[in-house]
């Protein structure tokens, strides 16, 4: 399981090396990255700093490849959507905490989405207003009411917090549904959750 790190600044490339906990991440450029041939499960970070648009959008035919995560000295929920939504799997800042850091990388092999609960909820809002229908069939999942309820909430781009409130229940219960709820329905995050109900409709 790899990491792969391409930035050309190298207080980044040192940075991240120090605390990624990997033996020996390797440092690619725009260059070679054409050549290597990787890993399954491995991660691609990118320093969105350090490339010009064009570049980025060249990173995005890789994506069934390896885990693109990008990182930016200063993140913004546009740019992170468009990543986003063109295959990336993680948006995040450049001078992440170790701890966050390590968080990300487990998630992402997991095959879950990183990104900002603004990102996630626009991301959500814009996913569903691609659609004409937004009656979405839950019946063929085996969902409870309560969690088909959750879901009802969810689909709006509603966070935890406010879906609890809708329901009159904990943000500690919603958790527990929204859980179960990508469990029966096969899914890792709420951005894949929202593409699969879409599609069974």
């Amino acid at each position: 399981m790899n990491l792969y790190i391409l930035t050309s600044r190298e207080n980044v490339e040192q940075r991240w090396i120090s605390i990624s906990g990997e033996s020996r991440p390797i440092l690619l450029d725009m260059n070679n990255i054409e050549e290597q041939a990787f890993t399954p499960q491995c991660c691609l970070l990118v320093h969105l700093d350090s490339l010009t648009k064009d570049q980025i959008s060249l990173l995005s035919v890789y994506w069934d490849k390896v885990n693109l995560i990008g990182f930016s000295d200063n993140p913004n929920d546009a740019q992170g959507i468009e990543l986003l939504l063109n295959g990336f799997k993680g948006y995040i800042n450049t001078f992440v905490t170790a701890s966050i850091f390590s968080q990300l990388i487990s998630s992402v092999r997991k095959g879950d989405i990183w990104a900002g609960t603004s990102i996630v909820q626009k991301m959500l809002k814009r996913l569903l207003q691609q659609s004409d229908d937004k009656h979405i069939d839950l019946a063929s999942f085996g969902l409870s009411d309560r969690e088909m309820e959750t879901v009802e909430v969810l689909i709006t781009g509603a966070s935890n917090k406010e879906i609890g409130r809708e329901l009159g229940i904990t943000e500690r219960t919603v958790k527990a549904h929204v859980s179960s709820v990508l469990r029966k329905t096969e899914t890792s995050d709420r951005v894949s959750l929202i593409i699969k109900l879409k599609d069974s409709k």
